[in-house]
């Protein structure tokens, strides 16, 4: 009973602090709504994710909703990044150096339109039901989209709307292959059946392999358009340029995830059926290397500091799933963590992303020079905020990255191991540089008047989730690695 309150708060909350941020008068009330909504909401998510460590995984409602370890760590994931993408929003549209401060409405719209992608993101990764997880991943593209388009200048209108086609036309090919996966379990299970989670995870030995075989790969295709695995990334570089620096930040923190959520669930389900799956891992690991060298042959060439981070989730997501795809339990591991890091740094780079278009007004790379001397305090965050997205030591990517290129040496996948770490240094080189030339670089470094300084409100958020990556490359905590852990075994069942 407990644990399905817990479920039905932690969605109820964002969804009635959507609907109460478009209802009530006045954007003072409706800032207020923010940081306990953000509060809560992280706090019912770490609840649930400790009841799951505990206790272990549990369904409400008659399996519509289901939360195991690896449901309760992409739940861990959508609270914390959510949370501190809210708090910092606050600070940096009523920060004195931004020059679109929210107007009369605007406020009403960007934070009801958050906390409904809230809501989505949450569904998606307690959904019991295979129906209602591909709705949930659905329903984020429609309540990001406009978030997108916030501006709604010509080139945030134009990724928008590629953003919407390209994510629904993946989406259709994900419900196919939904499809596909309930037809596999016919034979089994009846021509009617629940389709719950359990009850495919109770069936993946008798499911039809090639049904499920056909509806793996159908799944990897349509939500891997959403997750940005190359090649149907071609989306993602626009919207996360053209969207306010925080909701890039969910974006790519959260909302990838989600995607990475509901092929890791489908693929776990349809591996039994495979008895071992490896054609299901091969195509994954497939996906997963040509993501990351589509991503790093573009960290190299460009120009825009938001762009580079774009290219950098596809880089990163590819390493996730090429970790999923090596299947060794070391890798599998390592892809689970990077989930987690890669969220906290991305949205850490996005926030200081921000705080580089407020202080410099520009999104070219060799436009800002010399931040160290005008900024330290936002320079500190760029430089630190750089090493850790590109795996420096002794950040938590560090360890995830180093944990899937050991797994796959010790799975014996010499030349996927090898290219994997290949491609990394490449990265690393191609991200550090030249945000270590706008810190450092000698230039005009202070072409803006003094009331473009940063505050210390816009900086915070940016500091904690620079202690958190730092924590977690020399320390991974008890109960997360029990989750981390458990996750791993969920997903190799």
């Amino acid at each position: 009973m407990i644990d399905a309150a817990l479920l039905l708060a932690v969605l109820a909350v964002p969804l009635a602090a959507a609907v109460a941020t478009w209802l009530v008068p006045g954007d003072d009330l409706r800032l207020i709504l923010v940081v306990p909504t953000a509060l809560v909401g992280l706090g019912l998510g770490l609840t649930l994710v400790a009841r799951v460590v505990q206790r272990g995984r549990f369904t409400a409602f008659g399996d519509w909703l289901y939360l195991d370890h690896l449901g309760a760590l992409a739940l861990l994931i959508v609270t914390l990044v959510s949370a501190l993408a809210a708090l910092y929003s606050i600070a940096y549209f009523r920060s004195s150096a931004n020059v679109h401060t929210l107007r009369a409405g605007e406020t009403r719209r960007y934070f009801a339109l958050f906390h409904l992608f809230v809501f989505t993101m949450v569904a998606a990764t307690v959904a019991g039901n295979l129906g209602l997880l591909w709705t949930a991943v659905t329903a984020t593209t429609f309540a990001s989209a406009p978030l997108v388009d916030f501006y709604g200048s010509h080139g945030p209108l134009e990724a928008a709307w590629k953003f919407i086609m390209l994510a629904v036309a993946g989406e259709l090919i994900a419900l196919f292959g939904f499809l596909c996966l309930y037809a596999s379990a016919v034979g089994w299970l009846g021509g009617s059946y629940n389709f719950a989670i359990p009850v495919l995870r109770a069936a993946g030995p008798h499911l039809s392999p090639t049904l499920a075989t056909l509806g793996f790969l159908l799944v990897l295709v349509g939500f891997g358009t959403k997750a940005g695995l190359a090649p149907m990334h071609t989306w993602l570089p626009d919207a996360h340029s053209q969207a306010p620096a925080p909701i890039c930040s969910m974006l790519s923190g959260a909302e990838l995830n989600c995607a990475m959520l509901a092929i890791v669930r489908v693929l776990a389900l349809a591996t039994p059926a495979q008895h071992g799956g490896s054609e299901l891992h091969s195509a994954l690991l497939a996906f997963g290397l040509l993501s990351m060298a589509v991503g790093v042959v573009f960290l190299v060439s460009q120009r825009d500091y938001k762009r580079l981070l774009a290219y950098s989730s596809v880089d990163q997501m590819g390493l996730i799933a090429a970790g999923f795809g090596l299947g060794a339990p070391l890798a599998v591991f390592g892809a689970l963590l990077q989930m987690l890091a890669h969220s906290l740094a991305k949205c850490l780079m996005f926030f200081n992303a921000g705080n580089l278009l407020l202080r410099f007004r520009t999104t070219t790379i060799s436009e800002v020079r010399g931040m160290i001397r005008v900024a330290p305090a936002a320079a500190v965050l760029v430089l630190a905020g750089a090493l850790a997205i590109a795996g420096a030591p002794p950040f938590g990517l560090f360890l995830s990255e180093a944990s899937i290129v050991a797994g796959g040496i010790g799975a014996r996948a010499f030349g996927a191991a090898g290219l994997i770490a290949l491609l990394l240094l490449v990265g690393f080189l191609a991200l550090v540089a030249p945000f270590s030339t706008m810190v450092f670089g000698e230039g005009r470094a202070d072409p803006l008047p003094r009331r473009a300084e940063l505050g210390a409100a816009v900086l915070l958020p940016g500091y904690v989730l620079l202690a958190a990556v730092l924590v977690l490359g020399v320390f991974v905590p008890g109960p997360l690695h029990t989750l981390l852990a458990d996750a791993a075994r969920e997903v190799r069942r």
